[in-house]
């Protein structure tokens, strides 16, 4: 029987989603654009409301927050929301759910996101982006969210002074381990079944390596171009260091002192480097830097990769052997593994408090979101010292399960009142 009601609650789910997503489809065409918007560009604008047009039939309309400034309790006092920010999604570091969290904060605020040209859901990764692999906007940008390759004069360029950067590490061979799965590579490499293949592809790692990046694997390979490596350095790729890639570009992996500096940039440059496996933690600090409320970094986990070998540990030899393949990677993680347990201790002995606190708020929506068809139709979380009354309604565990980057999408073309073809990436294509 409670299976039964376990289907029925996930058909109904499946249902709803359809409903919105047919009716996204039908009004996408037409052009009602929001009236009287600022983009959040503090200190550009003397009022503290946006006026939206309500012909505009948002889906989540009773979700969205129009207040231009926003304050919340951060430790024993308010601050000013921060709302322009670059997250840089490293390959398979749990960004996913993260970039839900981000699309999320921002579409209920009506940000303009710099959003990927067509259906294509990467800026120009794994190359450095370039216009022609991103949509334009007449209103300036106040995030960046999809994947894209970190280049500080690129975005510096793209996006406002007081942008907030934001990244996040995972254990460099836990995140090998989710890559080499993720991007199919037992089967493009046309390896043997065995017990372990990470372990068989580590120990004949040149010929599988060259051949996985080569032309004959092209057609089968999708979103990466020849001679990309999946599983070497993908994490300092992602942040922008030059190694080599694509070809023409300098490659400064075994130059150790132009390695230190370039990660010296980086923590110059990121406000603040998550540690995937201090999740929680890493969310509590990055609400506490940004000034935002416990509900705005309040998660449903997404594309969360299940295979064989993802928990099982390394052998000493491989291990050793990816250190020395992926050696950068370690050199990175261990950096800002360092570095974002000294911001931690800066926040005080309040700030672990604060972690229970969100540990219990996230287990209770959770909870409450997977009984969509049982119990009460509100969830309310009394204030405490750390965060105002939330409040989480049925149909707001709807907005925590879909992907907004398609409404986004929506919103966008809208507003911009773009022909067709202006959304469209021009020349060869790059990514996916």
């Amino acid at each position: 029987m409670r299976l039964i009601r376990r289907k029925a609650k996930t058909l109904l789910l499946l249902f709803i989603l359809f409903i919105i997503l047919g009716y996204l489809l039908l009004h996408s065409r037409r052009h009602d654009p929001m009236k009287e918007f600022d983009y959040g560009m503090y200190g550009k604008d003397d009022h503290d409301h946006i006026s939206v047009d309500t012909d505009y039939n948002d889906p989540f309309e009773s979700f969205l927050i129009k207040d231009l400034k926003v304050h919340n309790k951060i430790k024993d006092h308010t601050c000013l929301e921060q709302r322009n920010f670059v997250f840089i999604k490293t390959m398979k570091c749990a960004t996913q759910t993260m970039v839900q969290i981000l699309r999320r904060f921002g579409y209920r605020r009506h940000l303009n996101f710099v959003l990927p040209k067509g259906n294509n859901i990467y800026i120009g990764w794994p190359y450095i982006p370039e216009p022609q692999d991103y949509r334009k906007s007449s209103q300036g940008f106040n995030a960046l969210v999809e994947h894209s390759v970190y280049n500080e004069t690129v975005m510096k360029n793209m996006m406002p002074v007081n942008t907030r950067y934001v990244t996040i590490l995972r254990e460099p061979f836990s995140q090998f381990k989710s890559a080499f799965h993720y991007f199919n590579v037992a089967n493009i490499t046309k390896m043997k079944p065995s017990k372990d293949q990470v372990f068989d592809y580590l120990h004949n790692l040149e010929s599988y390596e060259h051949f996985y990046k080569s032309s004959q694997t092209a057609t089968i390979r999708y979103c990466i171009p020849d001679g990309f490596s999946v599983t070497k350095n993908m994490l300092s790729h992602c942040l922008g260091m030059p190694l080599g890639f694509p070809a023409g570009r300098e490659n400064i992996a075994s130059d150790f002192a132009k390695v230190q500096e370039y990660i010296s940039t980086l923590d110059r440059n990121f406000m603040l480097v998550m540690i995937m496996e201090y999740f929680h933690e890493s969310l509590v600090l990055l609400k506490r830097l940004m000034c935002w409320s416990l509900e705005d970094i309040i998660y449903h986990t997404t594309n969360v990769g299940v295979y064989s070998y993802k928990n099982k540990p390394a052998d000493p030899d491989s291990l050793k052997i990816y250190k020395q393949w992926s050696h950068l990677d370690f050199i990175l993680y261990d950096h800002f593994n360092r570095s974002f347990w000294k911001k931690v201790e800066k926040q005080g002995k309040d700030f672990f408090e604060e972690v229970k606190e969100y540990n219990t708020i996230q287990e209770q929506v959770s909870k409450f979101c997977s009984d969509l068809g049982d119990g009460e139709n509100m969830l309310r979380i009394p204030a405490s010292s750390f965060s105002n009354e939330i409040e989480i309604k049925k149909d707001y565990c709807m907005m925590l399960g879909v992907d907004l980057l398609t409404f986004l999408k929506t919103r966008s073309e809208r507003e911009e009142e773009w022909p067709d073809t202006a959304t469209q990436q021009q020349g060869t294509k790059r990514g996916c």
